[in-house]
């Protein structure tokens, strides 16, 4: 059985934030040199995070430049307020980091990210729809440890 706990998983996503936070605007590339992670790997990331408005993206001629979205923090911060309308399965998770060419090795630091952030909403919706279900009080626990196996 997976076990999610309190212990803080970082991800290369997590260090790229905190340098971007740290520099408010730097290239890709200079990132990349700084995190010690492949240029692509860096830009797989950005894309995916500038498609959620976490960051923008500036070209200076050819080089791009990347800086938190303030729209997109304040967007994300609502987000976790509203957490019914944006839940996502494992599959689809992971289809989409995919399709945004993120790294195999990097998908399921950011999906156990993903957990940890939102598995006490993923619990309330766990709990809600067994009650529209009926299930019985006494099996939802069982049904949750299995929920989380799954997980």
């Amino acid at each position: 059985m997976t076990q999610v706990n309190d212990a803080v998983l970082r991800t290369l996503a997590d260090d790229l934030l905190e340098l971007v936070k740290k520099s408010k605007k730097i290239s890709v590339e200079e990132a990349a040199k700084k995190l010690n992670a492949p240029v692509a790997t860096i830009q797989s990331l950005v894309d995916f995070l500038v498609e959620e408005r976490i960051y923008g993206i500036e070209y200076k001629f050819t080089t791009p430049y990347i800086y938190l979205y303030k729209e997109g923090i304040r967007e994300a911060k609502g987000k976790e307020k509203s957490f019914t309308q944006d839940l996502v399965t494992k599959e689809i998770f992971y289809e989409k980091a995919k399709e945004r060419s993120i790294p195999h090795e990097y998908i399921e630091g950011l999906w156990r990210k993903y957990l940890q952030q939102n598995l006490a909403s993923i619990r309330t919706e766990f709990l809600n729809k067994s009650k529209e279900k009926k299930v019985p009080q006494e099996n939802v626990e069982e049904l949750w440890k299995k929920y989380l196996s799954y997980l």
